[in-house]
């Protein structure tokens, strides 16, 4: 048995040990991941949507950009 798999072993044995000791664990570990996975979730979405990102400054110019060639065309055919 390798030392990662020996610690992931002894950890899991350790909170299984906690979850049968005292139901309150459990809820305390589904509350912890809940927490986790929305910090995890919040810090995506600012990376992803940061005005300062260089994909959505991309897309700003980008939707700028046929917005002027909209108005350009249509500015020539009046």
């Amino acid at each position: 048995m390798t030392p990662a798999t020996l610690t992931w072993f002894t950890l899991g044995a350790i909170v299984l040990y906690a979850v049968v000791q005292d139901p309150n664990v459990y809820d305390w570990l589904v509350l912890q991941s809940k927490r986790l996975s929305l910090e995890l979730k919040r810090r995506w979405y600012m990376v992803k949507y940061h005005p300062h990102s260089p994909w959505v400054r991309r897309a700003v110019e980008r939707n700028a950009e046929r917005l002027a060639k909209e108005f350009m065309k249509e500015y020539e055919n009046r």
